[in-house]
């Protein structure tokens, strides 16, 4: 193996979240007028923006902007949202900042109860009214086992709060110490901020850092961390077909087969 450390991404590449995080940025954003027709593909077509890795952020867009445009008018807006560099900004400048931070304050409870469902509490201090969260639906995609057999140290870099990273860590059977966890607890660790990945490869010894993700926040933090990326996206996609142009070393739907060709 060329790298001396490995960072991982969780969601969508340690675990499946399609029912969770996307499910949540749907729900949490349908009260606000969105109507039918929305389908997670509408929801990877505004993450391919970039800079709305955070879903709490992307369900806030798509709240405030998926009622004008309807479905059928979704993509070509995303598009106009890349053009204008993606992630929030792109969005204040067409609805104005108190719309958006009016707007996030009611998605953001909202989404974290559908989440964590009875654990609001614990992982967020919210009141909870969810008989079940959507967290119960995620799939580990790699075993404990798999990822301590790895011949170099590993850690993880990921966008979620510190109390949704402890549901993954008990999902996926993991024991990490706390050094070896980043977390979306500071702003400084939003992605596509490479300081995270930088606390990693210090924290590893690592001089030839490797970075799973699934994401283009992810894929941009890695280049400006200066560190190798390796994408997980479906076979053929947009996503996937972004990571190869963009200079990822390797691209696969699961992250078990680039483990696989890397040892």
């Amino acid at each position: 193996m060329n790298f001396d450390a490995i960072v991982f991404d969780v969601d969508g590449v340690l675990l499946d979240t399609r029912r969770s995080f996307t499910e949540g940025v749907l729900r949490a954003a349908t009260p606000h007028g969105l109507g039918d027709g929305w389908t997670p593909a509408h929801v990877e077509a505004l993450r391919l923006c970039g800079g709305f890795n955070n879903d709490w952020d992307a369900a806030t867009a798509l709240a405030l902007l998926g009622p004008p445009t309807g479905p059928a008018g979704w993509n070509e807006a995303c598009r106009a949202f890349r053009a204008d560099g993606g992630g929030p900004r792109a969005v204040m400048r067409r609805t104005g900042e108190e719309s958006w931070t009016r707007t996030r304050a009611a998605v953001v409870p909202r989404f974290q109860r559908l989440y964590a469902g009875p654990r609001a509490p614990e992982v967020y201090g919210v009141d909870a009214t969810e008989p079940r969260g959507l967290y119960e639906s995620e799939v580990a995609l790699i075993t404990r086992e798999e990822l301590h057999s790895l011949a170099v140290p590993f850690g993880i870099l990921t966008g979620r709060t510190p109390g949704e990273a402890l549901l993954a860590l008990e999902l996926l059977r993991l024991d990490l110490p706390p050094d070896r966890i980043v977390c979306d607890s500071e702003e400084r660790y939003r992605k596509p901020r490479p300081d995270g990945l930088l606390v990693l490869a210090s924290c590893l010894g690592a001089r030839r850092l490797l970075y799973f993700g699934d994401s283009i926040d992810d894929l941009q933090c890695a280049r400006n961390a200066g560190a190798a990326f390796a994408g997980i996206a479906p076979a053929e996609s947009e996503r996937a077909a972004r990571f190869r142009h963009e200079g990822a070393i390797a691209v696969q739907p699961a992250v078990r087969d680039i483990l696989r060709s890397l040892s």
